[in-house]
């Protein structure tokens, strides 16, 4: 991931700009949390002065925040052990905020996170269960 050189104050003006909630992610004065809507980041500010993301976004469902996890057959938000099934306009907003942080951070985009393809978590094995040939 590159990202642009830029001073926290940048960051978080554009940010704010663009409609995102910014608050400090704990003591840690090196972190963010960014939201809009439900969907919400973490940011983290590195050595070199460039600010990345330190997990997948999340999903806010029933107050949780839940990250994406795709089980072969449907995709849910999943938060220590409870799932909820995931609704195309949700996946879209989470896509669409991904893609707009990592915009305004200068990141590259790779061909399958800009399909919104891309999840958390994966648990499914296609061959579970079957008959050895």
């Amino acid at each position: 991931m590159r990202a642009r050189h830029a001073g926290p104050t940048d960051i978080l003006k554009q940010l704010r700009e663009a409609g995102f909630t910014v608050s400090p992610a704990g003591q840690n004065p090196q972190r963010l949390e960014v939201k809009k809507g439900n969907c919400l980041c973490y940011l983290e500010r590195r050595t070199d002065r460039t600010w990345v993301p330190v997990s997948p976004p999340y999903f806010m469902v029933r107050a949780l925040n839940c990250e994406l996890e795709d089980r072969g057959y449907q995709k849910f938000w999943y938060h220590e052990g409870k799932r909820f099934p995931v609704r195309r306009n949700d996946l879209e907003a989470l896509h669409k905020f991904d893609e707009e942080v990592r915009q305004i951070l200068g990141l590259q985009s790779l061909y399958n996170e800009s399909l919104g393809s891309v999840s958390a978590r994966t648990v499914y094995d296609r061959l579970t269960g079957r008959p050895d040939r």
